[in-house]
């Protein structure tokens, strides 16, 4: 049987589909981003009954003792991002408080698989009682709306949430961390159907297929830059 395919993966095809052969090959470096940690960790740590305003600085200063016993993170890196942050510290709380009661009650961190789909994944936050999907981004918003990659994720969701709990998934959410905006997403039809596509290219590659680098890739500004550029195609171009 086919293995599954986690929905990090799609946010990563979109990105290069390169970048997903390298990572079968563990060759993708995976080293934690200090302020990224910090950020994404406060947005799970948030208490529904407290206004963000008075729970932002306390969440981070218990983080900062808390993080470096579960990452391999320097101490003083993670305090370097943790005073980068603190002046930001009030607009992100003013934005969560704007809609925190979008985000609870809520199950943080839930694992979801699909032996049917061959999915699966690590929904950052579910909401209930409607089971809407929510997405913890540390990146900036768009201008409107949300970026492909946290649409499409979202999708993939949703797709198993509508298995596991027979019913039709039709919103999403993604939490722009950086600036505490939380964004509504449709998740459409087209979505999804995007979505198992990547799932089976994703799957072509895991199984050894290198695909050329798109035309738009973003190469210069890419870690595996030298590698990629040593490989020879070994696949049709996928777009």
């Amino acid at each position: 049987m086919a293995p599954l395919v986690r929905i990090s993966d799609i946010s990563l095809y979109l990105r290069c589909p390169r970048l997903v052969y390298f990572d079968s090959l563990g060759k993708l470096d995976q080293a934690a981003d200090p302020e990224r940690l910090l950020l994404r960790s406060m947005m799970l740590s948030l208490d529904p009954a407290s206004d963000p305003a008075c729970q932002l600085k306390p969440i981070m200063d218990d983080l900062l003792q808390d993080l470096p016993l579960v990452y391999e993170i320097d101490g003083a890196l993670l305090n370097q991002a943790a005073a980068g942050l603190e002046p930001k510290l009030s607009e992100i709380a003013a934005n969560l408080s704007c809609c925190r009661d979008r985000l609870f009650p809520s199950e943080v961190e839930v694992d979801l698989r699909s032996e049917k789909l061959r999915l699966t994944g690590r929904l950052d936050r579910l909401i209930f009682p409607d089971l809407v999907p929510s997405l913890i981004r540390t990146g900036s918003p768009p201008a409107d709306g949300v970026w492909k990659s946290d649409r499409l994720a979202l999708a993939g969701y949703s797709l198993m949430l509508d298995e596991m709990h027979s019913t039709r998934v039709r919103q999403g959410l993604v939490e722009y961390a950086r600036s505490g905006t939380v964004r509504e997403v449709e998740i459409r039809s087209i979505d999804r159907a995007r979505a198992l596509r990547i799932r089976d290219r994703v799957r072509q590659i895991r199984d050894g297929q290198l695909p050329d680098r798109p035309r738009d890739a973003r190469c210069d500004q890419c870690r595996m830059r030298e590698r990629c550029e040593t490989r020879k195609t070994l696949a049709s171009r996928f777009f």
